[in-house]
């Protein structure tokens, strides 16, 4: 059994939830506490979230812990841009955890402690926020399950510390520690136990009576009443005093009587919303936010650059000190376990300098078709090249040169027969038919002798006497071999010298011209 955690000094910088980092706390309030954690993955891929951790104090209560796991199962089915994202759920030595998406910027009730002499936000940058926060919370309360029925989600503690705005100018709503589903079993929720800050509790929720998504637009006037006049209305000297002003019939101040020249249409809104009868409040918040729209018309010039702004000017110290301490943190986490790959491919194994310099000059040098410029000097290994380290050169395949050498062969043999063709063509066929026959008396039997014992190389097997000669000119002046000179130029010519009249000798034979085979 794996044994709980049972302090939050157990938790620390550099500890490990599940595959979650921490890095440094956050906030605590009543029943968790929340970090600012970082999740590693390939390649230097980081990505900062918070982790929201139940106390120790209530780990033990059963009630408690189911809460935990039900604030978890409904935010993360919540699909809206105004509310935080829960991206994960998971324990840990027994301590469970939630992983949230991290939100930089701070809630709204530090805006309104940052304003100018604590008086609120200016009104259309007012309405801007609470209208992204009805329609967060109207996505909430329209929230379905399997079948399309309503699931009856109430968050139940809507206050300016669970609404944090972004410095890109994006309201979210947090802390759905509390918030009830009607399908959900109500054995889960103890009579007489407070769920909520009394301070934004609607009369029926104080009371014990029935809760709906009214309770949620009652907390949402008396948040819009506090950051357009810089007042709770219902805040007392005690917190006693403060339940018994929102439970007793009377109504509150109006926003006129504390700010002049408040709007008449925002004031009716306020009224509206935070009135102490369920029936006479705004259906749903996002009838809330269309009659803000209509009651404060220059939120229509107003974007989220300018709520940027405004948040920048007015928590830009607070925002520097946390973003300084958050960079901070990250750099000794990266000290203690460094975000593998950050830069480059964890898969890339650089080669050393002197080494890749060596295969690259070995590759020039073997390369057939010679390299293209002149190398150059890239000197010693001691001495780098630049900065960036050098590649090993790519492998060359062994298919090209194998390709090329067949085809080279194949080539000169196709010219090499061509050549012999030609000159076949070339040369006068020799035929049998062409060839007289000698006279008998024409050969000596000597001769003849001769010529039978010592065979003519030649493929004709014709004898050299009985060959035809080709008329000599007797003015062309010859070579010494006897042949002419214009016929020795030529190669296909065959030519004998002029016997003479006389009785050739014995030995005599002429001298033909090797043809070239």
């Amino acid at each position: 059994m794996v044994p709980a955690m049972q302090s939050l000094t157990e938790l620390k910088a550099g500890r490990f939830l599940g595959r979650y980092e921490l890095l440094m706390p956050v906030a605590q309030g009543g029943m968790a506490a929340v970090w600012a954690a970082r999740l590693q993955g390939t390649r230097g891929f980081q990505k900062v979230v918070a982790i929201k951790t139940i106390l120790p104090t209530l780990s033990d209560d059963p009630r408690f812990e189911q809460m935990f796991l039900d604030e978890a199962g409904l935010a993360s089915q919540i699909r809206h841009s105004n509310v935080a994202q829960v991206l994960d759920l998971g324990e840990d030595q027994g301590l469970l955890y939630q992983v949230m998406e991290w939100i930089e910027g701070p809630p709204l009730s530090q805006l309104v402690r940052d304003s100018p002499g604590g008086r609120g936000l200016p009104r259309p940058i007012a309405a801007k926020i609470m209208i992204g926060v009805c329609e967060g919370l109207h996505a909430a309360h329209e929230m379905r399950d399997d079948t399309g029925r309503l699931v009856g989600l109430v968050h139940r503690d809507v206050s300016p510390q669970n609404i944090l705005v972004s410095i890109d100018g994006v309201p979210k709503v947090v802390d759905f520690g509390v918030a009830k589903a009607t399908s959900l079993s109500s054995a889960r929720t103890a009579t007489g136990t407070f769920k909520g800050k009394p301070a934004y509790m609607a009369p029926e929720q104080i009371l014990g009576g029935e809760v709906d998504r009214k309770a949620d637009v009652f907390a949402l006037g008396v948040v819009l009443y506090l950051i357009t006049t810089g007042k709770h209305p219902f805040r007392g000297d005690t917190e006693m005093a403060t339940l018994h002003r929102m439970v007793d019939p009377k109504p509150p101040p109006r926003p006129s009587e504390i700010v002049e020249r408040y709007p008449t249409g925002l004031e009716f809104v306020v009224m509206k919303a935070i009135s102490k009868q369920q029936n006479e409040r705004y259906l749903t918040a996002a009838d809330m936010a269309r009659a803000l729209q209509q009651a404060v018309p220059e939120v229509q010039d107003v974007g989220d650059t300018d709520v940027a702004a405004c948040v920048r000017e007015l928590s830009g110290a607070g925002l520097k000190s946390r973003s300084e301490s958050l960079k901070r943190a990250l750099a000794e986490a990266d000290q203690r376990n460094p975000v593998s790959g950050r830069g480059s491919s964890p898969s890339f194994n650089p080669v050393p300098e002197h080494v890749a310099i060596e295969i690259l000059s070995a590759d020039i040098q073997t390369d057939p078709r010679g390299p293209s410029v002149a190398p150059l000097d890239v000197g010693t290994p001691s001495q780098p090249v630049s900065a960036t380290p050098a590649r090993p050169a790519p492998r060359r395949s062994k298919v090209l040169p194998a390709v090329f050498a067949v085809v080279a062969f194949v080539s000169i043999a196709i010219v090499v027969a061509a050549v012999l063709t030609w000159r076949a063509r070339r040369l006068p066929p020799i035929a049998a038919a062409q060839v007289p026959s000698a006279p008998a008396s024409s050969t000596p039997p000597a001769a003849s002798e001769a010529a039978s014992a010592s065979p003519d190389p030649s493929a004709s097997g014709v004898a050299l006497d009985a060959l035809p000669r080709a008329p000599v000119d007797p003015e062309q002046p010859r070579t010494a071999g006897g042949f002419p000179r214009e016929k020795a130029r030529d190669a296909g010519a065959i030519a004998t010298p002029e016997p003479s009249a006389k009785t050739p000798s014995k030995g005599y034979v002429p001298s033909i011209r090797d043809p070239g085979f």
